[in-house]
């Protein structure tokens, strides 16, 4: 009986130390991935603040006096009360007026190759 006893505790320990290994490595693994995304969601969020602080600003260039006065005598051709109009003759399509250059959101980074090895095995 004695020589049973050990066997019949292994038997009973070992399913449930592997069952906690793999809950711990579990868990670590979903802290892991939320925290990759967490950083990745603000660094979205930090970009999409800066393209909104750089729209505000245009919004508020394009509405003012100077911005539409610009576009009156460049695109419409208008003068003030005053002003001579002077027409320039050269090549067509020398004078395009330009909008201010606009930078894009980059698209998200793609994931490494450890990650999309491990999801299917986890189901994350």
């Amino acid at each position: 009986m004695s020589r049973l006893a050990p066997s019949l505790l292994a038997l009973f320990l070992l399913p449930m130390l592997a069952y906690a290994t793999y809950s711990i490595a579990d868990r670590w693994y979903q802290s892991y991935v939320l925290a990759l995304e967490e950083a990745e969601t603000r660094r979205e969020i930090e970009a999409l603040r800066d393209q909104n602080l750089r729209l505000q600003a245009d919004l508020v260039y394009t509405r003012g006096d100077q911005y539409v006065e610009k576009i009156a005598r460049e695109q419409l051709n208008l003068v003030k009360p005053g002003d001579r109009a002077i027409i320039l003759v050269g090549p067509a399509g020398t004078s395009t007026p330009q909008s201010p250059p606009r930078r894009e959101v980059p698209p998200p980074a793609e994931k490494p190759g450890w990650r999309k090895l491990l999801e299917p095995i986890f189901g994350r």
